[in-house]
């Protein structure tokens, strides 16, 4: 995360130098301060692929620029899928049509800093955004519509809505480097998106709160691990589903969980994607100091 802050600071200058109310770029402020902890991995990425592929040195204020614009983008999606799903605690939840109000700011500020950049391939950066974020919006509404009942069709959910956003940030910086959208960089990042989204699934399920999958009656891959037992518990989960009158028994599911082999089975299919990342990573031109950089985002 060496460019965090920088990132961070040029998101809030972005916003600043829109022609916007002062309330409304007040707003939109305090919203970029609520991710101040987080990482800024899709930036990072942006910046990441464009040095390796422009070859410099040197990161210039220009590229951390789309870096922030990424990240902005990214928060947008955030805030949608807080407010789609009701299962957080932000500042935008406490006002939800503020929060879809700043979306909507933030996807145009995201698309003018492409388009008013110096970038020679910047139109076809543009494309890509295009591209990837519909894709990562048609996963979200797959995702809204609970239509990741099985392992397939989850994961392809899951590559569809968080692969596409890792692939968005890789690609953008790749592109503005080179011209050209490179195949391996998209499959790599997209396998990358869905190891990631495993382990955030494993962790909101080991925690009994909002944004447990379970008490949300959401699918993840170790709940559906649970309904395809030959067990009884699988029958009381199934129903659980199914009817939305019934209250659950979290302290029992929370053991089953531990003893049945659900966390197990996920790390497992996480493991795939992640060895298929570590392969693609490793076919790339990069320093071996860069694929070890790329490789700590799938451990």
């Amino acid at each position: 995360m060496v460019y965090k802050n920088k990132i961070f600071e040029k998101m809030k200058a972005i916003v600043l130098s829109a022609n916007l109310d002062h309330n409304f770029q007040a707003a939109l402020l305090r919203y970029i301060s609520e991710k101040q902890d987080s990482s800024m991995d899709f930036g990072e990425l942006c910046i990441f692929h464009y040095q390796a592929f422009a070859q410099q040195a040197k990161v210039d204020e220009d590229i951390i620029a789309i870096a922030a614009a990424v990240e902005l983008l990214i928060l947008s999606f955030d805030i949608i899928d807080d407010l789609q799903d009701g299962d957080a605690d932000y500042l935008w939840c406490q006002d939800p049509a503020m929060g879809m109000n700043a979306v909507l700011a933030m996807l145009f500020l995201t698309v003018k800093c492409l388009q008013e950049s110096t970038f020679s391939h910047k139109e076809q950066a543009i494309q890509l955004l295009h591209e990837f974020a519909l894709k990562s919006i048609n996963g979200q509404y797959l995702d809204i519509k609970n239509q990741g009942q099985d392992e397939a069709s989850y994961l392809k959910m899951i590559e569809t809505k968080s692969g596409a956003l890792i692939a968005l940030s890789s690609s953008i910086g790749a592109t503005l480097a080179t011209g050209k959208m490179d195949e391996s960089i998209i499959q790599y990042s997209t396998y990358i998106g869905v190891v990631q989204q495993i382990l955030n699934d494993i962790h909101d399920l080991k925690t009994w709160g909002k944004k447990n999958d379970m008490l949300n009656r959401r699918f993840s891959l170790p709940i559906i691990y649970l309904m395809e037992q030959p067990e009884a518990y699988a029958d009381i989960l199934k129903k659980y589903y199914n009817d939305m009158a019934m209250e659950i028994d979290s302290a029992y599911f929370e053991n089953i969980l531990l003893e049945s082999g659900a966390i197990r089975y996920a790390l497992a299919l996480k493991n795939v994607f992640k060895y298929k990342a570590l392969d693609l990573i490793e076919t790339m031109p990069f320093s071996s100091i860069d694929k070890e950089h790329l490789k700590a985002l799938v451990e």
